[in-house]
């Protein structure tokens, strides 16, 4: 029932990954990022693709580069995440209460 959300955790840890060895090590290519993050080529590729989608960061001739706007698109990534954590919490709770509501049924019969 979570594997697909399992996966995309594990696809924003990747990108996140990425964007903290673009930061760091900027301009960077994509060989050498898959040396760094020891990844794959092809996904440290695809995480470049999602981040300059987003406006997070640009090629530049030497290789990837933070954009400008970077710091308040990751602003904005920090928010969407904190409102996901906040309904992950809840959501976590009325299956706790419910998995109660369960023991204590199977427990009187």
């Amino acid at each position: 029932m979570l594997e697909s959300l399992r996966e995309a955790l594990r696809v924003l840890e990747r990108h996140a990954r990425v964007l903290e060895l673009v930061s760091d090590h900027e301009p960077v290519g994509i060989e050498r990022l898959s040396e760094l993050s020891g990844m794959e080529w092809h996904k440290v590729r695809y995480s470049l693709r999602t981040l300059e989608r987003e406006g997070i960061i640009r090629p530049s001739p030497r290789g990837a580069v933070l954009t400008e706007e970077a710091p308040e698109r990751v602003r904005d990534l920090v928010r969407e995440l904190r409102d996901l954590r906040e309904r992950f919490d809840a959501l976590l709770r009325r299956y706790e209460l419910l998995l109660d509501r369960m023991d204590r049924t199977q427990g009187e019969g």
